[in-house]
């Protein structure tokens, strides 16, 4: 089993040529700091190269997103990039938790604990200390 597995990912392997001519690669729209989050919102298609991107990112597992480690410049190019869709709050981003009960409405800041992708529930921290979880939703997919 393990040794079909190891053919099957051999099989793939592409020469950079050939992926250059196979389709789209991303480059920056606009910069993105130290600690940003790569989203498809900052990125845009280009033509790939042949030359392939060596970029200073990590990868934030909690967020399911590449991370900048160090700022990136408008222009930069990104070569094949995977991106997921969907706003990402990053740890410690101040943000508002919202309880609809009834007639009342209670609002709290609140810091997530690690980074939180839109739909996606996490903890949070509130002025007073306490930790609640919760349902990130980003302003623009609220009702």
């Amino acid at each position: 089993m393990l040794r079909g597995a190891i053919i099957l990912a051999l099989a793939g392997i592409a020469s950079s040529a050939a992926l250059a001519d196979a389709g789209q690669c991303l480059t920056l729209r606009s910069p993105v700091p130290t600690g940003g989050f790569l989203t498809p919102e900052v990125v845009e298609e280009v033509p790939c190269r042949e030359d392939r991107a060596l970029l200073p990112l990590r990868y934030d597992r909690g967020a399911k997103a590449p991370v900048a480690a160090e700022d990136l410049a408008s222009g930069t190019y990104l070569g094949r990039i995977s991106l997921r869709p969907g706003t990402i709050a990053a740890a410690g981003e101040k943000l508002q938790l919202v309880i609809h009960e009834g007639p009342v409405t209670i609002i709290r800041d609140v810091v997530p604990a690690r980074a939180v992708r839109d739909r996606e529930r996490a903890f949070v921290k509130t002025e007073d200390g306490q930790v609640l979880t919760a349902l990130f939703v980003a302003a623009e997919n609220r009702p």
